[in-house]
């Protein structure tokens, strides 16, 4: 009986003293052995993912996949007005896991410099005029209202002038409105072609083959002295297929419009004596509605990647990158918006040409090149003004940074 006793006794102390061993190798930062392998160690969920060519285990707030939407768009919901993103795990995260160093010096660079424009809390210098139509869905206004706001936040104190921007917001429910009303505000000349789709909003399943979270056009009038930001979703729209990076984006289009007086100009895009060319207007509106949309530089980057690599294998027929030749041929393809691949292409590669614009010379720049539009006869003699290289020097840095991304997407 005592002999049994002291063997049950020296099995279990074998057994305990091999367990600590086994929960130590279950914590933040070992190393484990299935990616997305999921266990729970006391009260935290940990997930093995692939970190540095290694796979470790990782805390479920340290995620950094991402899951989708029903409507093919990385999920985000707003909680008392902060932004929070889902993990490909479920989780809703208020924070994103990864150092400045784990981006391109550039991509850190752009990201912060943009959204260390200097702020007017009080946005004294604009003001809005919201009409909102009842079909808009109020979830989804609030958070246009609010990213638009914050935007303006930081657009007061760059002006000299006191500006209202009519905020509008219509569903597929406002056709007699649009036709009868918006003209009236807006002149149609400015949107019709813009809300094309609005008409596909009626059912969830037409609305998702419509990237499912609506859009928006927007501009200021120097004859009428005013902005507007005309925003379309459906009227059975809800977050879950919200993109955070519309509302400023149109937004910035306000910015351009202002310190230009509207878009017109002599010559078209892509033409040598033109001042705007199609990836200086969206490509560069991307990269500020990009890094205004997102509150975490991670997930800044992995929306500006994910916009890239979509449409890039779409067109890479139509645009082989192999070298950076090729991709100064892009470049100089997408100052023009003729065909499909070049209006595409203007937004998701044009806005790693703005993101080299401004993490090389500062958002402050881009702010002195818009300025000096009225100053110069020509997009090249603008950028050879502000940052006093020629357009052919400015294109070749942009190329080899376009490049690089695309071979790291490929």
């Amino acid at each position: 009986m005592r002999r049994t006793l002291i063997a049950t006794l020296v099995i279990s102390c074998g057994l305990l003293s091999s367990l600590p061993s086994a929960v130590a190798s279950n914590k933040p930062g070992a190393a484990c052995k299935r990616v997305d392998e999921v266990v729970q160690s006391g009260s935290q969920k940990l997930i093995c993912q692939q970190s540095n060519k290694r796979l470790i285990w990782v805390t479920s707030t340290d995620v950094t996949t991402y899951a989708f939407g029903p409507a093919g768009r990385i999920a985000y919901r707003y909680i008392n007005g902060k932004q929070e993103r889902q993990s490909r795990f479920g989780d809703w995260l208020k924070s994103d896991s990864r150092k400045s160093k784990s981006v391109d010096p550039i991509r850190a660079a752009a990201y912060r410099s943009i959204r260390a424009l200097p702020v007017d809390p009080q946005h004294k210098n604009i003001s809005f005029d919201y009409i909102i139509r009842p079909s808009y869905p109020n979830e989804v206004a609030a958070i246009i209202k609010a990213q638009s706001t914050e935007f303006a936040k930081r657009l007061s104190p760059i002006i000299d002038k006191k500006v209202t921007i009519k905020l509008i917001l219509v569903t597929e429910k406002d056709q007699g409105y649009i036709n009868s009303e918006l003209p009236k505000i807006v002149p149609m000349e400015n949107w019709q072609g813009a809300l094309g789709n609005i008409k596909d909003y009626d059912t969830l399943e037409k609305f998702y083959s419509r990237s499912g979270t609506g859009g928006g056009t927007a501009s200021f009038l120097p004859e009428l002295g005013y902005g507007y930001y005309i925003g379309h979703t459906s009227s059975l729209a809800k977050l879950n297929t919200f993109w955070p990076e519309i509302a400023p984006h149109e937004m910035t289009h306000i910015l351009q419009g202002i310190f230009t007086n509207g878009f017109n100009g002599s010559y078209p895009e892509g033409d040598p004596r033109a001042k705007w060319h199609g990836h200086f207007i969206e490509g560069s509106a991307n990269t500020f509605g990009m890094a205004l949309g997102f509150d975490q530089l991670g997930w800044y980057s992995d929306e500006m990647d994910l916009l890239l690599r979509n449409t890039m294998r779409a067109f890479n027929s139509e645009y082989p990158m192999k070298n950076v030749n090729d991709a100064l041929a892009l470049i100089n393809a997408i100052e023009k918006r003729q065909t499909q691949a070049q209006g595409e292409l203007s937004y998701a590669a044009g806005q790693f040409v703005w993101e080299y614009f401004v993490g090389k010379y500062g958002a402050e720049k881009y702010i002195e090149l818009l300025r000096n539009i009225s100053k110069t006869d020509s997009f090249s003699q603008n950028i050879k003004m502000t940052i006093k290289i020629d357009k052919s020097e400015f294109y070749r840095g942009a190329a080899e940074y376009l490049l690089a991304s695309w071979k790291r997407l490929g």
